[in-house]
C-alpha cells in the first residue's frame, strides 16, 4: 500500500509546472520538518493547530498515511489526549522514502 497519493502529486506538478513544483516541494517539506522539529523538542507543547498546519501541507503532497496520523494526533488534542507524535514523524519520514526515488527536488530539502 502506497504512503502517497501519486494522482495528488502528479497533478500538483501539472498545476504548477515543473520548475515551481521544485520550489513547492522544497518549501512544503522544509516547513513540515521544522514544525516536527519543534514538536520534538517540546511534545508537551502539541495543539491541535500544529497537526492541522502539518495535515494541509501533507494532503498537498498527497502523503495520505501522514494526513491520517495528523488527524488522529489533531483529534487526540482536541479531546484533551495526548497527540501520538512519533506515528506523525514516522509517516512523514516513510512517506519521504517512497517519494524520494521519484522526486529528486527532496534531495535539496
Amino acid at each position: 500500500m502506497s504512503l502517497i497519493d501519486w494522482d495528488v502529486l502528479i497533478s500538483l506538478r501539472a498545476d504548477i509546472g515543473e520548475e515551481d513544483f521544485a520550489d513547492v516541494v522544497f518549501v512544503f517539506v522544509a516547513e513540515m520538518g521544522e514544525k516536527l522539529a519543534a514538536l520534538s523538542r517540546t511534545p508537551g507543547s502539541a495543539r491541535a493547530d500544529d497537526f492541522h498546519f502539518l495535515r494541509g501541507s501533507a494532503a498537498n503532497l498527497g502523503f495520505t498515511a501522514m494526513v491520517s496520523a495528523c488527524n488522529a494526533a489533531e483529534a487526540a488534542c482536541r479531546s484533551g489526549e495526548e497527540p501520538d507524535l512519533d506515528a506523525v514523524e514516522q509517516a512523514f519520514e516513510a512517506a519521504l522514502a517512497e517519494a524520494r526515488p521519484h522526486l529528486p527536488e527532496l534531495d535539496a530539502a
